[in-house]
C-alpha cells in the first residue's frame, strides 16, 4: 500500500495550485474592483488571469487523465470523512475545468476570443456564433462568477482539512495531511534483508 501520491500526480497537483490560486485571486480583485476598472493595469491583470486559466485548463485535463490512471493511497477516516474527502476532491477537478471553460466561453459569446497581451486564442466559430446568437453571455458569467466564489470557499475548506489531517498525524508514523503531497517515495522502502539475516543470527 502506498502512503504518498505518486510523483507525476504530485507535480500536476502543485502546477494546478501555482496556476489556479493566482487566477482565482485575481479574478476576485478584479471583480471587486481592487483594481481600477477599465485601466491599463487592470487590462494587464485580466490578460494574466486569461493566460493563467487556459494553461489551468490543460494542466486540469491531464491531471484528471494521470489521476485516473495512478495507484492512489486510501483515504483514512470514517465512512462520512471519505464520501466528504471525494465530494470535496470531485468538485474541485469540476470547478478547475468549468472556470476556464464558463470564462473562455464568455468571451467569444460578447464577440470575440481574448488576446492576452496579443497573443490571438482560438475564436471557435461555429461555437462563438450560436453563443452569440443565443446570447449565452448573459448567463455564462454568472456562472463564471459564482463559481470562483464557491471554488475559493472549497479551496479554504480543502486547506483546513490538510491542516487538520496534517496535525492529527504528527506524532504517528502515518503519512496524512500535507505530507501525502511532499516529496519522497510513493511505496514503502522495501524490505532490509541483510538485516533480516543479522537479526537471525542474533538469536
Amino acid at each position: 500500500m502506498i502512503e504518498r501520491y505518486p510523483r507525476l500526480m504530485r507535480l500536476m497537483h502543485w502546477s494546478a495550485a501555482a496556476l489556479i490560486l493566482p487566477a482565482l485571486l485575481i479574478g476576485l480583485a478584479l471583480g471587486y474592483e481592487l483594481v481600477a476598472p477599465r485601466s491599463k493595469a487592470a487590462e494587464w491583470w485580466t490578460d494574466v488571469h486569461v493566460l493563467l486559466g487556459v494553461s489551468a485548463l490543460g494542466v486540469m485535463i491531464m491531471r484528471i487523465i494521470i489521476a485516473r490512471r495512478s495507484v492512489k493511497p486510501p483515504i483514512a477516516g470514517s465512512r462520512t470523512e471519505i464520501l466528504a474527502a471525494r465530494g470535496a476532491h470531485y468538485t474541485l477537478y469540476l470547478l478547475g475545468i468549468l472556470m476556464p471553460l464558463s470564462g473562455y466561453a464568455t468571451w467569444i459569446a460578447y464577440g470575440e476570443p481574448p488576446k492576452p497581451f496579443g497573443i490571438p486564442l482560438p475564436g471557435f466559430g461555429p461555437i462563438a456564433a450560436e453563443l452569440q446568437r443565443t446570447k449565452a453571455g448573459e448567463w455564462l458569467w454568472p456562472i463564471h462568477d459564482y463559481g470562483g466564489h464557491v471554488l475559493a470557499f472549497l479551496l479554504l475548506i480543502h486547506l483546513a482539512a490538510v491542516v487538520r489531517r496534517s496535525w492529527l498525524a504528527r506524532n504517528s508514523d502515518r503519512i496524512d495531511g500535507l505530507n501525502r503531497m511532499r516529496a519522497g517515495p510513493a511505496a514503502p522502502p522495501p524490505y532490509n534483508l541483510s538485516l533480516k539475516g543479522h537479526d537471525s543470527h542474533a538469536t
